[in-house]
């Protein structure tokens, strides 16, 4: 009687897109009416380094946010006034238009890179085209998460910023409307009010993953009233980490956590400068001053820079077919469906029996035409990917 036989110790993870290099740098977006102005740039938490990596020009308007996807080696920007999303790769080049005609004015964008997921809100006057959103990294699958209806709505007034914890199904809101930080599911359920302001607007926001901790900035004109705030994912714990003083930060306008350093870098409007600060508080270091524009955003990669590998629910016959069931997929990843009656031999002598490219990411599955032979009492299948 034929067997067949799999190993889940064969599963085998290759040519995967790589992290960003341990040195990672400071990513920002400097924004202004002056075309020439907008732009993405990079440089070295000491301050060394400070480069530009793509300038607006042509079709490309203003640089209103920017985040980065360092297992891809990815940027995305989003162009406000041209209601349009744009991607680059780290070093700026290959600029490719992701979605053009996107609601209202686009004001921020958050990423699920292994699911290759972009979030973004939409900001207006016009109360109905606040909104929170999602789409593929190609662009397609746009779906409206929440639409603002404010008061007596569901009481959010300006989706201002947001940030995205897909390891928790959390998206968190930054409302300078209604003053109010706001969770809500992956899926736009469960709206939640977290914290509230009183005599600034937030305007930034970034995750502790981990700890289940909301970072937020704090923007106003009275230079005492610009924070940078946390508060815990249920709403309980809220602190104040930072707050302005004279003669160093003016405006806290975005901020990013580095948590391996244990830093907040902190884009400061007012000032034109880049900041970092311990991450329980302390004294502002510049990382970065005289920018020509305002650093709408600044960004540091805390997310995987490994993929995690396929891993498999199940394998049967249908006939002469193989029929393997697997989850961890990302679109545009190309599997192989490898076989050996003989589980010592060297891979490259493995007979490749099926290979395809997902269209989708998360489970999957695929079928080897013809992959069973009920002649040979032991088979070997290994899962591959590039």
């Amino acid at each position: 009687m034929s067997k067949l036989i799999l190993t889940l110790g064969l599963l085998v993870v290759s040519g995967l897109a790589g992290g960003q290099l341990q040195a990672q740098p400071v990513y920002y977006n400097g924004s202004s009416t002056l075309q020439s102005l907008n732009s993405v740039s990079s440089v070295a938490t000491n301050g060394t380094g400070n480069t530009a990596l793509f300038t607006a020009s042509g079709a490309v308007s203003r640089c209103t946010a920017v985040a980065v996807d360092g297992l891809s080696g990815k940027l995305f920007l989003l162009d406000g006034p041209a209601n349009a999303l744009w991607s680059v790769n780290l070093n700026g080049t290959g600029l490719t238009l992701v979605k053009t005609n996107l609601t209202s004015f686009p004001t921020d964008l958050a990423l699920d890179v292994l699911n290759q997921k972009i979030y973004y809100t939409s900001s207006s006057t016009l109360q109905s085209s606040n909104t929170v959103q999602r789409m593929d990294y190609t662009g397609s699958n746009n779906v409206i998460l929440l639409t603002a209806t404010g008061t007596p709505g569901n009481g959010v007034a300006r989706c201002t910023a947001l940030a995205v914890d897909p390891l928790n199904s959390k998206i968190f809101i930054a409302d300078a409307g209604a003053q109010k930080i706001w969770s809500l599911s992956l899926t736009g359920t469960g709206l939640t009010a977290l914290a509230t302001a009183t005599n600034a607007y937030p305007t930034g926001l970034a995750l502790d993953v981990t700890n289940q901790q909301v970072y937020f900035t704090l923007g106003s004109t009275v230079q005492n009233s610009n924070l940078i705030q946390r508060v815990n994912y249920n709403g309980a714990g809220l602190l104040t980490r930072f707050a302005a003083a004279a003669g160093s930060v003016q405006r806290c306008t975005a901020l990013d956590l580095d948590l391996a350093h244990s830093l907040i870098y902190l884009s400061d409007a007012g000032a034109g400068t880049l900041w970092k600060i311990p991450l329980g508080g302390g004294s502002a270091v510049s990382v970065l001053s005289g920018l020509p524009a305002t650093a709408k955003k600044v960004r540091w990669y805390n997310g995987p820079l490994t993929r995690p590998p396929p891993g498999l629910n199940g394998v049967s016959h249908a006939g002469s077919n193989v029929l393997l069931n697997a989850t961890n997929g990302f679109v545009g990843g190309t599997y192989y469906v490898l076989t050996s009656t003989n589980l010592a031999l060297p891979r490259n002598q493995w007979q490749t029996l099926y290979s395809t490219v997902l269209g989708a990411s998360g489970s999957f599955a695929l079928t080897a035409t013809n992959g069973f032979d009920a002649k040979n009492p032991r088979q070997f299948y290994l899962l591959q990917v590039q």
